[in-house]
């Protein structure tokens, strides 16, 4: 089994691979300008065992860059454009990269930070994708090694600082070829990535799954409902992957402006925990299936999904372990029984051996091939997990742990409300309360969606105070950064 990341892309005829708005690219000269742009980083300097950064858009070029990389058999670490200078140097300093990457103006306030740092600053040319080039004399390489590391990516930091995560060649392999053959991709269906390609879920997901099924992906800087729906429509798209503030958003335009005659097979949800009620909303919007996923930058992205029809698709759930072991631990590491709550733990190819330079975290986390997630969660007995939440962010009032999901699909059921979250509020005497935030559709008050909780939650469950905002903050990627929260509302 092919273990080169790569090499698992192996349509080469001049069906589109890749299509931005202005642009296209085909297999064929996908494969061309990849080894193109490997052979230049190889006559840059670039080899085996090295780190380059790059910080591009959605869109083509940033699909061929991060491919030229891994193909030259280095790693790469890509970030999101919006950083401030402050940010780059950050996390540059914590990757120490070899070079990184750099297209027309995206991402400049980076290159000072390179220069302060001593990292190469390499200038991809601007034009036609197809003939993005490094201005390097090309050298030979060679196959890269399946334990080679190839993703370089931060953990998201909602409960600590962030952690660098390595992921081998060999792990994103497994990982791609086991979304593909989950969701039955082939090379007719046509993805359309609406997440950003710095982080897992549109990297593997939306975008390597589908390439190594042969498949073509649409790919813009922006997510916006209406171009969302003329891609679809006009490049015949089958399939998407997204957190749920991106689907809320397909649901409320649906409220004003019905979808469009269209061809989407199913739809795909991760990243963050999809509400009941708006999993509802969307397969009513849709009007095809809606399968919930759990996935982690740890393991590659997918860790467990609900299958698509004929099998059972359970709401609430983010179904069953693929492409993994699962199971549900207690504080010494032994499995609960079905239907108990512990700690969400994952073993397999696509799971990383540890975080790169953090030996507290691995001993915290990594045992006999065992990665304890930190999530929250019970597994029934035929398989299907079911999550509770971050188990730092859980609510623990006078020693009652609180699941803030549960809040929150109380709250969302209210058909005035559009987005929630629960998180914990400081108590003097509880040590902490239940509080949330909420979005509204309609008009609704505080005091009554106080009452709507308590006619579906135990009283102690019950948030205690209720914020009226117009947005909910979240991260680049539409996680919410929970834990920070209570400060910002307070604030």
């Amino acid at each position: 089994m092919n273990e080169r990341l790569f090499a698992l892309i192996d349509r080469t005829d001049e069906h589109p691979a890749v299509i931005a708005p202005e642009d296209s690219i085909s297999f064929a000269d996908l494969h061309e300008a990849v080894e193109r742009l490997a052979g230049q980083l190889a006559g840059a300097g670039v080899g085996p065992g090295d780190t380059v950064a790059l910080s591009l858009p959605n869109g083509i070029e940033i699909v061929l860059a991060f491919l030229a990389i891994v193909r030259a058999g280095a790693a790469a670490a890509p970030l999101n454009p919006g950083y401030t200078a402050p940010e780059f140097h950050a996390y540059l300093e914590d990757l120490r990269p070899r070079a990184m990457l750099f297209l027309g103006d995206t991402a400049a306030p980076a290159r000072g930070v390179c220069g302060e740092l001593g990292i190469a600053a390499l200038d991809l040319s601007s034009g036609s994708a197809r003939e993005l080039s490094l201005p390097a004399p090309a050298a030979a390489i060679a196959e890269p090694d399946p334990e080679a590391v190839a993703l370089l990516l931060h953990t998201s930091g909602t409960t600590s600082r962030p952690k660098i995560v390595p992921l081998r060649q060999r792990n994103l392999a497994h990982s791609t070829r086991t979304i593909a053959a989950h969701y039955g991709l082939g090379r007719d269906d046509v993805s359309i990535c609406v997440m950003p390609l710095f982080h897992v879920h549109g990297l593997l997901a939306s975008t390597l799954a589908s390439l190594h099924a042969g498949a073509t992906v649409v790919a813009r800087q922006r997510f916006s409902p209406r171009t969302f729906w003329e891609d679809v429509v006009r490049h015949g798209g089958t399939w998407y992957s997204a957190v749920p503030t991106l689907h809320q958003l397909l649901v409320a335009r649906a409220e004003s402006e019905p979808p469009p005659r269209h061809g989407l097979r199913f739809a795909r949800s991760c990243s963050s925990a999809l509400p009941i009620s708006l999993h509802a909303a969307l397969e009513e919007t849709l009007d095809v299936p809606v399968v919930e996923a759990y996935g982690m930058t740890e393991a590659s992205h997918q860790m467990c999904s609900n299958p698509l029809p004929p099998g059972e698709r359970r709401p609430g759930s983010v179904g069953l372990a693929t492409g993994v072991e699962a199971a549900v631990l207690d504080d010494d590491w032994r499995p609960v029984a079905p239907g108990g709550t512990g700690e969400v733990a994952v073993r397999g190819y696509s799971v990383i051996d540890g975080y790169r330079d953090n030996p507290e975290a691995n001993g915290a986390s990594f045992r006999d091939g065992w990665f304890r997630t930190g999530d929250s969660g019970r597994m029934t007995a035929d398989g299907y997990v079911t999550l509770n939440g971050r188990i730092k962010e859980l609510i623990n009032r006078g020693g009652e742990k609180i699941s803030p999901h549960e809040v929150e699909d109380a709250l969302t059921s209210h058909p005035a409300v559009a987005e929630a979250v629960a998180y914990a509020m400081p108590d003097d005497r509880y040590g902490e309360q239940v509080a949330a935030a909420v979005v509204l559709r309609a008009e609704a008050t505080p005091d009554e969606l106080a009452k709507h909780c308590a006619a579906r939650l135990a009283a102690f469950k019950v948030p205690v105070a209720i914020a009226l905002l117009d947005a909910i903050p979240k991260g680049p990627t539409g996680k919410v950064q929970r834990r920070l929260l209570s400060e910002q509302v307070t604030e």
